[in-house]
């Protein structure tokens, strides 16, 4: 049995600094849909804009709601949809969120359901992260 490769996402520019931002997919329904996301080790769930949801024809607010901090402290309401997601080669369920309140313009790749898939790995002197797949 061969060893798995890690896959690996250069930074791209984001609001004019490089960022850890990979393309992944979602599946909706039978459909999958790629997402670019912005690996957040420090945020739980994994948050995409409503809109996003609305676009797909997902009705976002049947998920179960919580609440996330997000940076300035308040909380935001977010509801939760078990969906597969792909990461390079990786597929796997996690619990992702939809928000009408994310305020920022990109969607999250958190931890929850998907950090235990992988060894990730950033490299901010070579602008990349690195997905390794884990049994």
């Amino acid at each position: 049995m061969s060893a798995s490769k890690p896959v690996v996402f250069p930074y791209k520019l984001l609001g004019g600094r490089w960022s850890p931002l990979i393309s992944a997919g979602i599946q909706w329904r039978e459909k999958w849909q790629p997402v670019e996301f912005y690996v957040d080790s420090g945020a739980t769930y994994t948050i995409l804009r409503a809109r996003m949801a609305e676009d797909a024809g997902l009705d976002f607010a049947t998920g179960r709601k919580v609440f996330a901090q997000v940076g300035d402290g308040s909380l935001i309401p977010v509801y939760l949809h078990d969906l597969r997601i792909q990461i390079g080669g990786t597929r796997f369920r996690a619990p992702v969120g939809f928000s009408e309140k994310l305020g920022v313009a990109f969607n999250l790749l958190g931890r929850l359901g998907v950090f235990e898939h992988f060894r990730i790995c950033f490299h901010g002197k070579q602008r990349s992260v690195s997905f390794l797949p884990v049994s």
